[in-house]
């Protein structure tokens, strides 16, 4: 009698892999989704968005202490997910489209490593609005948030990012790797998050259906990379 081979699935089920491999997928689906949600919710709960220095701390000075620790907390657990999410999406649409993946993933893992700083912004806005006579580092904070260095952070993290999400999208629906709706939904993302740019004051609501739409359209290759046996 033939013994079945080690590692090889009994019929109808799932097959099994190594546990490293395993571990992988899971961290990578988890990064694929967390990601974007973290920073949905980090979004949603900042005091100030695109304002001035004065506007910001002011703002940061009235937020609800738990809420603001929160929005913070968010946003550095979202500056260590998307770039693993991103090399996650890249992963899957390597296959059949290499040149976009590899162009995509690049681009994404570039735009998403400056939210770090950005995140480390919001969190120097917070200390400052906390100190005595927060009003007067009004003005330091808005010569910090854009001279030169936080200027070319900026730069990088919107054109990498946003550009990065449109080659993804479109890598993984030339792939089949996901829904066309989901697809969409990604490379969608991208132009809603330049309007809630450029439109002025603070459009949490454009920013937020961006972000959305982000979230939506990553839970299929999240899916994907977790039911990837290979």
């Amino acid at each position: 009698m033939t013994l079945p081979a080690a590692g090889r699935s009994q019929a109808g089920s799932i097959p099994s892999v190594p546990s490293y491999q395993r571990l992988c997928q899971v961290i990578l689906a988890v990064a694929i989704v967390g990601g974007p949600l973290a920073f949905v919710v980090g979004g949603v709960l900042a005091p100030s968005i695109h304002d001035t220095g004065q506007s910001s701390i002011a703002a940061n000075a009235a937020a609800n202490p738990i809420a603001n620790a929160v929005h913070l907390a968010a946003f550095v657990l979202a500056s260590y997910l998307l770039p693993i999410g991103a090399i996650g999406l890249a992963r899957l649409a390597y296959r059949r489209t290499p040149w976009l993946a590899t162009i995509g993933g690049l681009l994404a893992v570039v735009g998403w490593l400056p939210f770090s700083a950005l995140a480390a912004l919001d969190d120097l806005t917070s200390t400052m609005a906390h100190l005595p006579n927060s009003a007067s580092y009004a003005q330091l904070l808005d010569r910090f948030s854009t001279d030169a260095v936080m200027g070319t952070y900026l730069l990088v993290y919107v054109v990498g990012h946003l550009v990065a999400y449109v080659l993804l999208g479109v890598a993984l629906r030339r792939g089949r790797v996901i829904p066309r709706w989901a697809a969409w939904s990604m490379i969608a993302s991208s132009p809603l998050t330049i309007a809630a740019f450029v439109l002025p004051g603070s459009p949490r609501a454009t920013g937020a259906v961006a972000l959305t739409l982000l979230v939506l359209g990553s839970l299929p290759p999240a899916r994907t990379t977790l039911l990837n046996h290979r």
